[in-house]
This record gives C-alpha cells, structure tokens and sequence, in this order.
C-alpha cells in the first residue's frame, strides 16, 4: 500500500533556510514531494490512544505534537511525535512518543503490545483493564482484553511479531475501539528514511491482516442490509476493555535516575561541608 514512497527529501536533503529546524524541513519536503499533507505542530489532539488521553478520556497535560504528516489512502495514516507532560516527585518530565496513527473502520479488540527493547526504555502509560499478559512471542510483551485471545492469535503472524520486534525500529502497538496506533518511545516523524519504510511496512502488515480477518464494522457505521454478503456473522468476536493506568511505572528509570543523581548531589554536598568544615 506504501510502495513507491520518494524519500529523495531524506536521502539527500537539502540545507534548511537559516533558522529553519532541519528535521522539520526534511520532513516538510518529503511530505510535499509524495503529495502528502505536513502540519509543523498541534495541540491536544483529539486522538484516542492512550499517549494522547489519560484512562478517563481526558486530555493528558500539556498534550502536543510536532512534524504531522497525513498520508492519504484506504486507510488515511498519521505518524507525528508527541509530547506529553508528568510530574513526579515534584518535578516535571516531557515524554515523548512517536506514533503512527491509522482509522481501520472496523471493530477491533483491545489490545496493547509492547516491543521488550522500547520497554526497556518506557513502558506505555496504560493498558487494557483485567488483562493477561501473553510473553510467549519472542522480542513482544501482549496485553488483550479477556476473551480476546481467538482473534489476538489470529492477527499476530510472525511477520507482524518480526516487524515490531526489530532490533533497530521497535514499535509498541495500541489496538482500541477502530483504532491501530503503532507508537515508540522516539521520534517518528524524522529523518531517516529507514525509519519511515519500518513504519509505513508495519501499518500495511497490520491493515492486510486485518481485513482478512472479517472483523465486524465498528460501531459509528452503519450496518449492512439484511442478506448481503457483508452480513454474515464475523468470524471472530472482539472484546473491549476500558484502561488501566500504569502511574508511576512510567519511565521509571528515568525517575529513579534523578532520584539518584539528586542523592549523589546531597551525599557529595554533605561530604565537603563535613571536610571543609573542619
């Protein structure tokens, strides 16, 4: 769905006017030269992914994005990087993800997936209620509303594993409600054409697998006519769940290493005044 893509913009950019940020310029130019829309920033999208809302629905703080670009098709896909902003222990931490975003039109589960190397770095902020957590495939951590387990296994081939797994471009995915998001605890919308082709292949795995699926349409569309094809029964059944925060266990690491630098600072302080003290 995403062949042909010219990444001439990222491959041999060209400079930036002065005091022009060169990432959102190679950006820019790749976005303006494969007939896609760019838009330099937004503020508290209406995206529900779990990197853009808290569990309650509500706007997380501070939500913004930075270098959007729609690419249009069946589906439309929207891959930016966006901010966010925690206070813990009386500080405030930006997070950062890069997502991908894409409308899928029909009904899916609710399903978060994990890649082992961007957990490492930044579990996601939530996940579906009353979950099992699934470690059985190499390189992912699944997390999928009770009942889910039929069409989770279904959807997850190993091209789609191998994908999210990859050594050099992880991706963590959310699937809620019509929604496929693929996130990573880094720039997305960057450049580095790599990146771009890792992205854009994962979201074509993900759509194929799903319309092979025969998922229901969601529920903002109408239902077929009675006695159409379309109407016969799904072959899967898929579960929602509302979510559950994670708090504290967000960057936690990063947390833990202020904490400790802040420590190291008050043991170190303390040791010179003791000995120059004397």
């Amino acid at each position: 769905m995403h062949a042909g893509i010219d990444y001439t913009a990222l491959t041999h950019p060209v400079a930036p006017p002065a005091r022009t940020d060169p990432t959102a310029h190679a950006v820019s130019r790749l976005a303006s030269e494969n007939g896609w829309q760019y838009f330099t920033h937004a503020v508290d999208q209406q995206l529900p992914g779990v990197v853009f809302r808290e569990v309650d629905g509500k706007a997380r703080f501070s939500q913004r994005a930075v270098n959007i670009v729609r690419i249009p098709g069946d589906p439309m896909v929207e891959v930016g990087d966006s901010f966010y902003t925690e206070v813990a222990v009386g500080n405030q931490f930006t997070q950062q993800w890069g997502y991908a975003a894409v409308d899928l039109g029909v009904a899916v589960p609710s399903v978060t997936i994990e890649a082992v190397r961007n957990r490492a770095r930044s579990a996601l902020p939530a996940t579906p209620a009353g979950a099992a957590v699934d470690d059985s495939r190499p390189g992912v951590r699944v997390e999928a509303a009770p009942g889910s387990e039929q069409v989770v296994d279904a959807l997850l081939t190993p091209e789609i594993i191998d994908a999210l797994a990859d050594e050099a471009h992880p991706l963590d995915v959310e699937l809620r409600g019509q929604w496929l998001f693929l996130y990573a605890p880094r720039s997305l919308s960057n450049d580095d054409a790599t990146s771009w082709r890792a992205v854009l292949a994962t979201v074509d795995l993900f759509v194929a697998r799903v319309r092979e699926l025969r998922l229901p349409q969601a529920a903002a569309e109408l239902p077929p006519a009675a006695g159409s094809p379309a109407a016969a029964p799904p072959a899967f059944a898929v579960h929602t769940a509302p979510l559950k925060s994670r708090g504290s266990r967000v960057n936690g690491a990063r947390v833990g290493l202020y904490l400790g630098v802040v420590l190291a600072a008050m043991v170190i302080a303390g040791g010179a005044a003791l000995f120059f003290g004397r």
